[in-house]
C-alpha cells in the first residue's frame, strides 16, 4: 500500500511539475489576449516569417502530399532534409495532424505550452533525482527552469526548446553513468536531442562533456589524481555511450549536415576574430528581468532572482569545500567567456556566426545556475546554510543591481529597481534576524515563492507582450490562399507551373520580406527563406535580377520575386503571378485576392524543353538584362537580342538630395530597371531608397529583400521616364542604373523556337520527375530544376546520365522520338545515415549485454 501511495505521490508531483509553469504561461496569455484567450497569435519574427510555412509543408508530408526528401516549392527546387533537421524534426510535431493549415497558429501555441510543461517535468526529474531535495524546492526550481528568459523569449523559435527539454535528462544520464554505471538514459537522451533538433542537440552534447568533467571530479571529491587512478572506466563508458548515441542519430544528422554543403556551412568563414562581444558589466546586466534581448551584447541569462541569490549563497557557504567552489566558478567563468568573446561563442554555434537571436546556447547557462542553486538548497535542507550567508547573498545582489543601474547597464525602470532593492534589503534584514521560529521561516519561504511567481509572470509578460498579429486575419488569408491554389491547379491541369505571390500574408502586415508560402500552401515557386539554402540557385537568381546584386553574395538565405520579368519568368515556367495592375505579357485569369489579381503568363515554358548545346558556355556580369540575354542566347544557340537599350541620363539632385534620372525610350515595349546601391549604402538591412517613375511609386529598393529588377510599365518610342530615387540614407553618392526594354517581337520569336519541335508533359511530384517527351530531332532537354548528383534518371526504362547546365540546372540528352522519363531524387547521406544509426543501436545493445553479463558474474561470485 505504501508503495502504491508513493507512486501516486510521484505521479502527482510530476503532473504539478508539468502544470505549474503552464499555469503561469496561461495567466500571461490571458492578460496579453493571446489565443485561446484572445485573438493574438504568437506569430512574430521567425515564427511569422518562416516557421508557419515549414509547418504547412510538414502538414503536407503527414497527409501524403509532399516528400521529406525534396520540394519544388523551395527556391526552384531543393532538398528538404536540412530544413527538416534544423526546424521541424521533433516527434512532438506529430500533433500537427490534428490541426488544419488555417489553424497552424493554434498548433504553434499548443507546441509552446506543451514544450514549456515538458521543460518543467525534465527539470524536476533532474533536480529531484540528482540532489534529493524536497518536492516543494524541486518544483520551484523546475518551474523557474521552464520559465527562464531563454524559453519564454524563444517561444518564437520553439524548436530550440527541445534542447532545453532534453538537457536535464542528459545531465542526469551523465551522473548515472558515473555513479550508478548505467548508461541507458544518457544514450537515449543523446539520440533524442539530435533527432529533435541537431543544432541544439550539438550544444547539449557539448555541454554533456563539460558536465561529465564536473560530475567525475565531484564523484572523487575533486581529487583529479584519485579519479584518474581509480576510475578510467567511467571515461570509457561515457565516451562509448556518446559515440553510440551520436551514431544512432545519424539517420537525421548525416543527411542534415551534408545538406548544408553549398549553403550556410560552406559560405561562412571560420577563424580567430578576437572580437569582444561585451564586458563583464554588460554580461551581468543580463540578470535584470527587463534586460534587452536579441542583440550582440544582450545575454539571455535571467532565470530568477531567487536562483541568483542561491548561487551567490553557495559561493559564500562555509560548508562547501573550496575545491567544489573552484570547480563551479570555473564552469561559470567558461560560460561567461562564451558570451564575452566571439570566438568562444562560435564553439557553441557550430562555428557559424549568428546574425540574429544571439547566444542561442544560453539555456545551458541557466541550467548551470539552476544546478548550483539546487546544490545550495540541498545544503540548506541539511541545515548546512547559515542565515547570514543568505542575507549576505541578497545584499550582494542588491549592491550589484544598484551599481549596474548607476553605470546605466540596467534596462529596468527606476521604480522597478527601487522595488527590487527594497525587497532584497528587507528580506535580508528579516532573514538575518530569524532564529529558530519554524512558523516565521515557513512564512518567509512562502513569501519568497509568491514573489518568485510574480517575477516569473512579469518575465513571461515582457516576452509575450510583443505578440500582436491577429489570428483571424491569418485564418481568413489562409483559406483564401488555399482556394487560389486549388483554382490554379484546376486551370493548369497536370502541367508544371510556378506561381509567384508578392501580395502574400506578410505583405498584408506591412512586411517586405521573402516568403516561404509555397511550402505552406503546396505550390512551386522561386521564393524561399531559410538557413538551408542552395548557393548556386541563389547566385543564378541574383544574376537574373530576381534577388540580390548580380555577381555578389550579400544575402544567401533568401530568394524572392518582387516584380514581373516576362523573359526570365517564361524561361523558368513562372505561369501565374499576383499583380495589382496588368503587365505586358500577362493575362487576367479572373481570380481575385484581397490585395491583387492573379495573371497568367501564356509564354511560360514547360518544366523540360529542348535547348542548344551551348548551355555549358555561359558567363554572367553585373547587368541582369545582359545576363538574361546571355541565357536565352545559349538556349536558342544564336545571338538573341531580346532587350533594347534604354538611354539613362543622370539629371540632378533635388532639394532633398534625391537622385533624378531620365530614361529615354527608343522603341515600343515593356521597360525594366535595376538599381544597384551596393557601393553607396552602409547597410542593406535598412530601408534605404524608394523608386518613383513619372511620379508614381514603383517599389522600395536597396534593402535586403528588395534588390531586384523592377517593371516600370509599357512605353512607346520617344517616351521619357523620370526616375526618382528617394534616399533615406547615404545621400552623397550616385546609384548605378541598368535599364532595358523588351523587344516583344524578338522575345516572341525566341520563345516560339523554344516551344517548337517537341511535346512534353514532364511534371514533378515530391522527389520524382516523370512524364513523356516527344522530339522531332535529337535534343538536349533543359529542366528548370537545380542540378544535383543524387538525382537518378531512367529513359525508357534504361539508366541515363544527367548533365549540369548553366552551372545550376539539369539537362538530359535525348534522341528523336518519344521517350518515357523517370527521375528520382535521393537525399545524400540518408542511406549511409540509416546504416550508421543501425550500427549505433547494435553497438549500444552489445555494450549493454556485456555489462549485464559482467554484473551477473560479479553477483554470482559474491
Amino acid at each position: 500500500m505504501s508503495e502504491q501511495r508513493s507512486k501516486k505521490r510521484i505521479a502527482v508531483i510530476i503532473i504539478l511539475a508539468f502544470v505549474l509553469p503552464i499555469l503561469v504561461l496561461l495567466a500571461v496569455m490571458a492578460i496579453c489576449g493571446v489565443i485561446p484567450f484572445g485573438s493574438k497569435s504568437t506569430l512574430v519574427w521567425d515564427s511569422l516569417l518562416q516557421h508557419k510555412d515549414y509547418y504547412g509543408y510538414l502538414w503536407d508530408v503527414f497527409h501524403g502530399k509532399a516528400s521529406i526528401e525534396y520540394s519544388a516549392g523551395k527556391s526552384l527546387g531543393g532538398r528538404m532534409i536540412g530544413l527538416i533537421g534544423f526546424y521541424i524534426s521533433s516527434p512532438l510535431n506529430i500533433f500537427l495532424v490534428f490541426f488544419s493549415k488555417a489553424h497552424i497558429p493554434y498548433f504553434m501555441v499548443f507546441m509552446i505550452i506543451l514544450r514549456i510543461g515538458l521543460c518543467g517535468i525534465t527539470g524536476y526529474i533532474y533536480i529531484h533525482n540528482r540532489f534529493r531535495i524536497s518536492a516543494k524546492s524541486s518544483l520551484v526550481l523546475s518551474t523557474l527552469y521552464a520559465l527562464m528568459e531563454y524559453n519564454v523569449y524563444n517561444c518564437r523559435n520553439v524548436m530550440w526548446l527541445d534542447g532545453v527539454i532534453i538537457l536535464p535528462l542528459i545531465a542526469l544520464g551523465v551522473w548515472k553513468c558515473i555513479n550508478e554505471k548505467r548508461t541507458g538514459l544518457l544514450f537515449g537522451s543523446v539520440f533524442m536531442a539530435i533527432l529533435c533538433n541537431w543544432y541544439t542537440g550539438y550544444m547539449v552534447c557539448l555541454m554533456s562533456g563539460i558536465l561529465f568533467i564536473v560530475e567525475y571530479l565531484n564523484a572523487y571529491d575533486y581529487k583529479i589524481k584519485d579519479a584518474l587512478k581509480n576510475d578510467l572506466r567511467s571515461i570509457g563508458r561515457y565516451v562509448a555511450t556518446m559515440i553510440c548515441g551520436v551514431l544512432a542519430s545519424m539517420c537525421i544528422l548525416l543527411p542534415a549536415c551534408v545538406s548544408l554543403i553549398g549553403g550556410k556551412a560552406t559560405n561562412n568563414t571560420v577563424g580567430l576574430s578576437r572580437i569582444v562581444n561585451m564586458d563583464i558589466t554588460q554580461f551581468l546586466s543580463g540578470f535584470d528581468v527587463s534586460a534587452k534581448v536579441n542583440a550582440q551584447d544582450a545575454p539571455l541569462i535571467f532565470t530568477g532572482t531567487i536562483v541568483l541569490v542561491a548561487v551567490i549563497a553557495f559561493f559564500v557557504n562555509k560548508k562547501v569545500k573550496r575545491s567544489e567552489k573552484i570547480c563551479m566558478f570555473c564552469l561559470l567563468a567558461l560560460l561567461c567567456g562564451s558570451y564575452c568573446l566571439r570566438d568562444m561563442e562560435l564553439v557553441w554555434t557550430v562555428f557559424v556566426r549568428s546574425t540574429s537571436y544571439f547566444f542561442r546556447f544560453s539555456f545551458v547557462f541557466s541550467f548551470v545556475m539552476i544546478m548550483i542553486a539546487a546544490r545550495e538548497i540541498q545544503l540548506y535542507e541539511r541545515g548546512e546554510v547559515e542565515n547570514k550567508e543568505i542575507a549576505g547573498a541578497m545584499m550582494t545582489v542588491a549592491a550589484g543591481l544598484a551599481f549596474l543601474y548607476y553605470i546605466k547597464k540596467i534596462n529596468s525602470p527606476l521604480r522597478l529597481v527601487v522595488l527590487y532593492l527594497f525587497i532584497l534589503c528587507i528580506g535580508a534584514l528579516v532573514i538575518r534576524c530569524i532564529r529558530n521560529s519554524r512558523l516565521l521561516i515557513n512564512t518567509v519561504c512562502w513569501i519568497a515563492i509568491g514573489l518568485t511567481v510574480l517575477e516569473s509572470v512579469y518575465n513571461v509578460y515582457l516576452a509575450f507582450s510583443e505578440y500582436n498579429n491577429d489570428v483571424n486575419a491569418f485564418t481568413e488569408y489562409s483559406l483564401d490562399a488555399e482556394n487560389v491554389v486549388d483554382q490554379l491547379n484546376a486551370d493548369s491541369g497536370d502541367t508544371f507551373y510556378r506561381y509567384e505571390n508578392n501580395y502574400n500574408y506578410l505583405y498584408g502586415l506591412g512586411r517586405e520580406i521573402a516568403t516561404g508560402e509555397s511550402l505552406l500552401y503546396g505550390y512551386n515557386s522561386i521564393e524561399h527563406y531559410s538557413s538551408a539554402y542552395d548557393f548556386n540557385v541563389d547566385r543564378f537568381l541574383a544574376n537574373m535580377g530576381y534577388s540580390d546584386i548580380p555577381g555578389e553574395k550579400y544575402f544567401l538565405c533568401e530568394t524572392y520575386w518582387n516584380s514581373p520579368m516576362l523573359l526570365a519568368d517564361s524561361l523558368l515556367s513562372i505561369k501565374y503571378v499576383q499583380l495589382k495592375d496588368a503587365a505586358t505579357g500577362y493575362e487576367d485569369t479572373g481570380i481575385k485576392t484581397k490585395n491583387a489579381e492573379v495573371y497568367k503568363n501564356e509564354y511560360a515554358l514547360p518544366l523540360g524543353y529542348p535547348v542548344s548545346e551551348d548551355m555549358g558556355n555561359l558567363s554572367f556580369g553585373s547587368d541582369p538584362f545582359k545576363n538574361q540575354e546571355n541565357l536565352i542566347s545559349a538556349m536558342t544557340g544564336k545571338n538573341t537580342r531580346v532587350y533594347n537599350d534604354v538611354q539613362t541620363e543622370y539629371v540632378r539632385k533635388d532639394k532633398k538630395n534625391n537622385e533624378v534620372w531620365k530614361l529615354s525610350v527608343a522603341n515600343d515595349g515593356p521597360v525594366y530597371v535595376f538599381v544597384d546601391g551596393s557601393d553607396i549604402h552602409n547597410s542593406l538591412y535598412d530601408h534605404n531608397c524608394r523608386i518613383y517613375a513619372n511620379g508614381e511609386f514603383v517599389q522600395n529598393a536597396c534593402h535586403r529583400f528588395e534588390i531586384n529588377s523592377m517593371y516600370l510599365g509599357d512605353y512607346k518610342a520617344g517616351d521619357e521616364i523620370e526616375l526618382k530615387i528617394k534616399r533615406d540614407t547615404n545621400k552623397d553618392k550616385r546609384h548605378t542604373i541598368y535599364a532595358a526594354q523588351l523587344d516583344m517581337a524578338e522575345f516572341d520569336n525566341a520563345v516560339q523556337q523554344l516551344k517548337s519541335g517537341y511535346t512534353s508533359n514532364l511534371n514533378i511530384s515530391g522527389n520524382k520527375i516523370s512524364g513523356e517527351v516527344a522530339l522531332d530531332s535529337d535534343s538536349e532537354i533543359f529542366l528548370s530544376i537545380p542540378y544535383e548528383k543524387t538525382w537518378s534518371l531512367t529513359v525508357d526504362g534504361k539508366r541515363a546520365d544527367i548533365e549540369e547546365l548553366a552551372d545550376t540546372f539539369m539537362g538530359i540528352k535525348l534522341s528523336k522520338g518519344q521517350h518515357t522519363i523517370k527521375m528520382v531524387y535521393h537525399t545524400p547521406g540518408l542511406r549511409s545515415g540509416a546504416v550508421a544509426s543501425v550500427v549505433g543501436f547494435v553497438l549500444y545493445a552489445c555494450m549493454e549485454v556485456i555489462r549485464k553479463r559482467k554484473y551477473k558474474k560479479k553477483k554470482e561470485i559474491a
